[in-house]
């Protein structure tokens, strides 16, 4: 069984906050949620975080967004992250996902980056079986 839900536990600092804000042209008082996902599959518990940027010649470009993402994932516990560059084929991505977290454990910590996350954002959600998109994050 596969499933998935936004970690609503997982921050990033005030700092990548403010970052991520400043970059977006916002004013927040609070917590910023990141697409920072708990799946379950298999038995086995999760953590995954969708950022944006891309991998070019081994070079990790995040964007601030992605920055924040990948840092909230960094506050949860669990084993050293691991980093995936999404397929930019959506039926290529639907596999590729579930194939990923097949060779996963409890603990496991995820990275995804795709230069599109906002774009694909139904497929992204399909992919992590994620039933509603009403609580899109960041």
């Amino acid at each position: 069984m596969f499933k998935s839900e936004i970690a609503t536990n997982a921050t990033a600092s005030q700092a990548t906050n403010q970052l991520v804000l400043n970059s977006l042209g916002l004013e927040h008082d609070g917590q910023v949620q990141y697409m920072v996902i708990k799946s379950e599959f298999s038995g086995e518990e999760i953590y995954c975080a969708l950022a944006g940027g891309e991998i070019v010649d081994n070079d990790i470009n995040l964007t601030p967004v992605g920055t924040g993402a990948y840092e909230a994932l960094d506050s949860l516990p669990g084993e050293e992250i691991q980093l995936y560059a999404l397929s930019d084929d959506d039926d290529i991505m639907a596999e590729q996902v579930p194939g990923i977290m097949a060779m996963q454990k409890t603990g496991s910590r995820l990275c995804f980056i795709s230069s599109n996350l906002v774009e694909r954002q139904t497929q992204i959600m399909k992919a992590f079986a994620m039933t509603s998109t009403k609580q899109l994050a960041a």
